[in-house]
């Protein structure tokens, strides 16, 4: 059995960048956090050690005296000494332990700190007692023939360096907020200008081709925006040289289309003086002549909506009425136009007539048979759907309709130019409107050609 291997999705520009402010703020947060409490630490135990050093210092000098003019028992003389609060004492003398404490012992001190106080040097242990942290020194007494030691709890410092690791803490998890905070602002700068690139592409590829990345000051950005506008320059006057010599080669056609066409018409009028054969080829040519006329309307069309020169003057109709004028004019006059309400736009009612009787002659020719026309008002946007009786155009092709010469699955092998929806989008384009096909409730296929909403009054069709 073959596993799915997937590929991981690298994360995006702003996260990658919001990433690695984050992290880096955390690691020096982290780094400081760590150095600090080290330093702090070490600071604050050297602190406490040397201050409990003076403290033993000063209560073993009290010790020594006592157990050498005063003669009195190691007991008595540790009763006698006033400790911190929280401190615990003990004598060694002649191998025996004595301590100020019932709960503190010879167990309670640290084996090294003994060897150490019993080579002569005073040292200290940091240790454990019943689980509370303490801190033990130990001094010689050698005047004596003893050893004094003195446990004290270090609970206040235990509690200090607890604090210092929660500031620490909140320190570090706040820069690293700060630091993610700073690469979200970061990121977003580092992406505005992709954004603005982004945003003139889609306009330009929404039919705004005059669209243009605006001067910048910055100087990493100059090359960037002037690469941009250049390149979108030369596309533009690419696409003007293409539209105008299609409109060109177009024209030049007209004139031996027109002789073709009077001559085929003589042909015609003494059909009946030919033979059967001659006959058939005659129809044959007629038709395909005619087809040849018709594509060649589409290319000079579509070659004038592309340079501009096809812009007429625009009036304000319901989509309803230019919708049955078209099937009327197109001979279709028993179609029905279901409307609900009115449906004004502003609209060069030649051009979009045209594109409505297209889809009127795709539905016929691909899609077995127009079935039904409807006009809607959907919020802004007025919508007229054109519904046939065929199988439907399958998603994947849904979009490739509306390519030049496209002859897509069935459609393929049929009659047609492959210019009719095209031209449709074209026109539909050119009134700042869009068309697309879904899939009728009936079975078929459904042509949506959706067109802004003019609310304001104006001059009638």
């Amino acid at each position: 059995m073959t596993g799915v291997v997937r590929r991981r999705r690298s994360p995006g520009l702003r996260a990658g960048v919001t990433l690695s402010f984050t992290l880096g703020a955390s690691a020096l947060a982290t780094l400081a956090a760590l150095g600090t409490h080290a330093v702090t630490r070490e600071h604050l135990l050297d602190q406490r050690e040397r201050s409990a050093l003076r403290q033993v210092f000063a209560d073993a000098s009290s010790v020594r005296d006592g157990l050498r003019t005063a003669g009195l028992p190691p007991g008595d003389v540790l009763a006698a000494v006033s400790p911190p609060d929280g401190s615990d004492l003990l004598v060694r003398r002649q191998g025996r332990w004595y301590s100020s404490s019932l709960e503190v012992g010879a167990a309670d001190v640290p084996a090294g700190l003994r060897e150490a106080v019993g080579s002569g040097s005073a040292a200290v242990a940091w240790s454990r007692v019943d689980g509370r942290p303490v801190l033990a020194v130990g001094v010689p007494l050698p005047a004596v023939d003893a050893q004094y030691y003195e446990i004290s709890g270090t609970g206040e410092l235990a509690r200090t360096l607890d604090a210092v690791r929660a500031a620490l803490a909140a320190f570090a998890l706040s820069t690293a907020a700060g630091g993610a905070l700073l690469g979200v602002w970061a990121s977003g700068r580092a992406v505005a200008p992709l954004h603005a690139v982004a945003r003139t592409a889609a306009r330009i590829a929404g039919g705004e081709p005059g669209t243009r990345l605006p001067p910048t000051d910055d100087p990493d950005l100059t090359t960037i925006v002037g690469s941009f506008n250049s390149m979108v320059d030369a596309l533009e006057e690419q696409i003007q040289r293409e539209a105008r010599f299609s409109a060109d080669v177009s024209h030049e056609l007209r004139s031996p289309l027109t002789t073709l066409t009077t001559s085929v018409a003589l042909l015609q009028r003494r059909r009946e003086e030919l033979p059967p054969r001659s006959q058939r080829a005659l129809d044959l040519v007629s038709r395909e002549l005619e087809r040849f006329a018709r594509t060649l309307d589409d290319l000079l069309e579509l070659g004038r909506l592309e340079s501009g020169a096809g812009a007429r003057e625009r009036v304000r109709v319901d989509a309803a009425v230019l919708a049955r004028q078209a099937l009327d004019g197109s001979g279709r006059e028993a179609v029905p136009v279901r409307a609900s309400g009115a449906a004004p736009v502003r609209v060069d009612a030649q051009q979009l007539g045209r594109a409505l009787v297209n889809l009127f002659d795709n539905a016929d020719r691909h899609g077995e048979g127009l079935v039904a026309v409807q006009v809607q008002r959907a919020g802004a946007r007025v919508r007229v759907l054109v519904d046939d009786a065929g199988p439907g155009v399958p998603p994947a092709e849904r979009q490739r309709v509306f390519e030049r010469f496209a002859r897509t699955g069935s459609r393929g092998s049929l009659p047609g130019s492959g210019l009719g929806l095209s031209l449709v989008a074209e026109s539909v384009r050119a009134h700042d409107g869009a068309v697309r096909c879904t899939a009728s409730p009936a079975g078929g296929a459904r042509f949506v050609v959706e067109l802004p909403a003019d609310d304001t009054a104006g001059v009638g069709a």
